[in-house]
């Protein structure tokens, strides 16, 4: 979703851009992969708003949080009533979202809620508000930003996201491991179930199904990071969700 959120604004920027040639070059090769051409590029011609967000998403991209989350910061400071400015505030909480900082990560989707309340991304603050209470384990929480976008926001694309976020419930679990075929999710099903209570999760979609095996259904954090780290150490794959 983030991958598509960038991309889509990126091309937005490039439409209206008015930087002249040299940014708009600079755009291109981002469309294309070229990322270090991309920042070279952009760094050699006149800031401007849409030139500093362009670096921000581009350093962002290329996994130098840090020095993205500079530029977009920079862009807000210098250029306050710029129609960039909320987007560039979503990129930088994404960004520590990413890195798993849920503090700070907080700190800006709050501030996006207290000065662009009628933002065009607000279900994606939303989505990751439920998030972030997920992985904290405030269940209550989550279950209520899931409500706000269920019915304040039903026809967005983050709708299939918090099916996603109810699928896993309220309770920690261990994903260990996910097929295409179910004969191969049973075999690992019946192999952990020597030692744990394992279980299965069968996902469709668009008629392909996703057999996932799972291990355990726990409310505090501390439980399910002992338990996934024993299966980490006998080898498995284990990832806690959500």
């Amino acid at each position: 979703m983030l991958k598509t959120l960038i991309v889509i604004t990126l091309i937005s920027v490039v439409c209206s851009a008015a930087s002249g040639s040299s940014l708009s070059d600079a755009q291109m090769d981002y469309l294309f992969g070229n990322y270090e051409e991309a920042i070279q590029k952009a760094e050699s011609v006149k800031a401007t708003d849409e030139s500093l967000y362009f670096l921000g998403l581009t350093y962002i991209k290329t996994g130098e949080y840090q020095q993205g989350r500079d530029y977009l910061q920079k862009l807000c400071q210098n250029y306050p009533n710029s129609r960039l400015c909320s987007q560039a505030t979503l990129k930088i909480a994404d960004s520590y979202f990413l890195e798993k900082d849920y503090e700070h990560a907080l700190y800006y989707y709050h501030q996006l809620q207290q000065n662009y309340p009628f933002f065009e991304s607000m279900p994606t603050v939303w989505l990751r508000l439920a998030q972030i209470a997920g992985r904290n384990g405030q269940w209550d929480d989550k279950n209520k930003y899931i409500k706000i976008i269920k019915e304040k926001f039903s026809q967005s694309n983050e709708v299939k996201y918090v099916s996603m976020l109810e699928e896993y419930g309220d309770f920690f679990t261990v994903q260990v491991g996910a097929f295409s075929d179910k004969k191969n999710a049973v075999a690992l099903y019946n192999e952990l179930s020597q030692k744990y209570k394992p279980y299965l999760v069968e996902n469709r979609d668009e008629g392909v199904a996703l057999y996932k095996v799972r291990v355990g259904r726990y409310k505090q954090r501390y439980d399910v990071e002992k338990i996934a780290q024993e299966l980490l150490d006998e080898g498995y794959p284990a990832k806690i969700y959500p």
